[in-house]
């Protein structure tokens, strides 16, 4: 018990050390104030102004990591512009827009549908991500609006061709995408519609299965 007494002294004394040290010739030591100079800094009256340490006067200088056989870690990796590098899945909670956007209408199926999506949690934010439960929803609903869309317009009452795919195809990409799609993803669309498809006997059907793939593509799901 003794010993345990004089444990407990040290360990008082010691963090009052501490804290005498820390509280003592510079109030700002702990947060690192002193440092600081011009708007926020140690001589700034202005309580709100932006601190000095957050303005970005120089270029930063990028680390190099040498590797054991003498290369350097980073001299293969790639440069990206600003946005090229997005993909973030679109939530439940804007899907009916861009249903309306690109179709012109919005499923009623969608409106039933947010279980089947990932929801964000109460008081919290997390991006959104897509399961085989999710997907297998998208194509669905996709497959009723597309259907809705191609019920009733002319231009779908004829099986597609090699030149009438590759144009529809063209034309749903660009607004469901909001880019121009490659020769290849154009090609690849038009093979589903006249070859990957032609077993569906009814024109209007086979249109709504082209409509969907591209509805329920990661084009389409991400922005």
């Amino acid at each position: 018990m003794k010993l345990l007494s004089q444990l407990s002294l040290l360990a008082a004394l010691a963090s009052l050390g501490v804290c005498l040290t820390a509280c003592g010739e510079d109030p700002d030591s702990l947060t690192g104030r002193a440092n600081r100079s011009g708007p926020g800094g140690a001589n700034s009256d202005d309580p709100n102004a932006a601190p000095g340490a957050l303005e970005c006067t120089a270029k930063p200088e990028g680390r190099s990591y040498v590797l054991f056989d003498g290369r350097k870690l980073e001299e293969k990796r790639a440069n990206e512009n600003v946005g090229v590098n997005r993909a973030r899945l679109k939530p439940h909670a804007v899907m009916k827009g861009e249903y309306q956007r690109v179709l012109g209408l919005v499923p009623a199926s969608l409106e039933t549908s947010a279980g089947s999506f990932d929801g964000a949690p109460a008081r919290w934010y997390s991006e959104a991500q897509h399961s085989g439960v999710s997907l297998n929803a998208v194509f669905g609903i996709s497959f009723e609006a597309c259907g809705a869309y191609t019920k009733t317009a002319t231009e779908y009452a004829a099986a597609p061709t090699p030149d009438s795919a590759a144009q529809v195809c063209a034309a749903l990409m660009r607004k469901a995408w909001s880019r121009t799609a490659s020769p290849e993803e154009i090609a690849a669309c038009t093979t589903l519609a006249t070859t990957k498809l032609e077993a569906e006997p009814d024109a209007r059907r086979r249109w709504a299965y082209v409509c969907a793939s591209v509805l329920s593509s990661s084009q389409f799901l991400t922005f």
